[in-house]
């Protein structure tokens, strides 16, 4: 009898830690939102990416998304809609420097980056908000 319990306990534990607060999903034709930035001296970047479920993933070091936070379905869809107003009215963008910001925006197995960070360029101001409301979700 004591035996049963420890397993059934053992089992229970295990699949606790199995659950995901997120759904991660390697299709390359699924929707999402990948900003963030890096280089610099260390050239090391940060990663983050916004599913339209309003899952928000951090990429690690070992390439795999760890769940960061989740924000309102509504609130993912408004920066999907805005995302695709940015294809339309800035259809690239691709000027990285020492340090680099991007957003890289997938969809349909479609994939349009926008990098930024050259002194000598300015950023139009519809990839700067667009960034800096992504931006916002993960502080």
């Amino acid at each position: 009898m004591t035996k049963r319990i420890l397993i059934s306990l053992l089992l229970i534990a295990f699949f606790a830690s199995c659950s995901s607060s997120g759904k991660v999903t390697s299709d390359p034709n699924s929707r999402r939102l990948i900003f963030g930035n890096g280089g610099g001296f260390t050239g090391i970047y940060t990663r983050y990416e916004l599913f339209e479920d309003g899952n928000v993933f951090i990429l690690l070091p070992d390439n795999t998304l760890q769940p960061r936070k989740k924000i309102r379905k509504k609130k993912a869809q408004e920066l999907f809609s805005q995302a695709d107003k940015l294809k339309i009215a800035q259809p690239q963008f691709n000027h990285p420097g020492n340090m680099t910001w991007f957003i890289t925006i997938q969809a349909d197995g479609i994939i349009t980056e926008y990098k930024w960070g050259d002194s000598n360029v300015s950023v139009p101001i519809i990839i700067k908000d667009l960034y800096n409301q992504l931006n916002t979700i993960v502080k």
